[in-house]
């Protein structure tokens, strides 16, 4: 399934409903006066952050969306009804942004905030009856809603990102440290998508792993490489493969190390780890997937790092 943390939305609130042109119509009422009431005002488009929602996925091609309109007024000073509110569910980290300018961050579940105002509902002739115009024919119509462009992109709140080269052993270690079953194979790129695991610490709270495509041959971000997601990540795993036709460990760290920082923050801790061996060599920890061998130590040093 396609991992989407980026999408271009248009968002309208409903029009208002029409003031309406009415006049009584009674038995015995010769001069029936005018009764017309007024529209209901149109929905309201918000945004609600739901931590059910895994990504932006849903936006991906449905693209506008359109709140309900407001019910016309009748006679008898009937009002007509207002437009329901549309409320579209997003993924907590969610960003809004509107021409360009950061309007919301929802990063808390239930968190909501409106994007696009309904219009106002019109007018009745009976607003516009007074003791010189006992029969007004006039009637305001409702407005129509606020209409925009919308700018969201998805940054989650991920504990630990798994980085690297293609073909780093990068899979291979989220499955070793979570059990994930993201795929693993001796060709570059079989990452095409992030993965993501989950990890419990002493205290039994579970911490969020994600293993990202990051990363080409030469070092440079891919572009689809999901390499946003790094900003919010607490602590960098950063895997160099080891073994035959692998470039030194030393290298393919430096390789792709400037793209990695240029995404994170500044207070990420980075690991290094050399896969496919549990030698660790010019790097932090050495870790042989298919063994075991450096899982634990691994995991050790991501939770001391979480600590601090």
């Amino acid at each position: 399934m396609t991992f989407v943390d980026h999408a271009r939305i248009h968002v309208e609130g409903g029009a208002g409903g029409n003031g309406a042109v009415s006049f009584r119509r009674e038995a015995h009422v010769p001069k029936g006066g005018p009764d017309g009431g007024n529209g209901g005002r149109g929905g309201r488009v918000l945004m609600v952050a739901d931590e059910k929602v895994p990504d932006l996925g849903r936006f991906r091609y449905d693209i506008h969306h359109k709140a309900e309109r407001g019910e016309h007024g009748g006679g008898r000073n009937r009002h007509g009804a207002a437009g329901a509110d549309l409320r579209l569910a997003v993924p907590l980290g969610t960003r809004v942004e509107r021409d360009g300018n950061l309007i919301a961050s929802l990063d808390e579940d239930g968190t909501e905030i409106q994007v696009a105002q309904g219009g106002d509902g019109g007018v009745g002739n009976r607003a516009f009856r007074s003791a010189t115009h006992q029969a007004p024919r006039k009637a305001v119509p409702g407005t129509g809603g606020e209409a925009t462009w919308l700018t969201l992109d998805l940054r989650l709140a991920i504990d630990v990102a798994i980085v690297g080269l293609p073909n780093s052993g990068k899979s291979a270690v989220l499955n070793a440290l979570t059990g994930a079953r993201a795929p693993v194979a001796a060709y570059p790129r079989t990452t095409q998508e992030p993965a993501f695991g989950a990890l419990r610490d002493e205290a039994d709270r579970i911490l969020l792993i994600a293993d990202l495509p990051g990363l080409a041959e030469d070092g440079s971000p891919r572009r689809d490489g999901h390499l946003e997601q790094l900003e919010r990540a607490r602590v960098l795993v950063h895997c160099a493969a080891t073994g035959p036709g692998a470039i030194p460990v030393e290298d393919a760290l430096a390789l792709g190390r400037p793209a990695l920082l240029e995404h994170a923050s500044d207070t990420v801790t980075e690991i290094t780890v050399a896969t496919g061996s549990a030698s660790a060599g010019a790097a932090a920890v050495g870790v042989d997937a298919d063994t075991g061998e450096g899982v634990a130590d691994l995991r050790a040093r991501i939770l001391e790092a979480l600590r601090q």
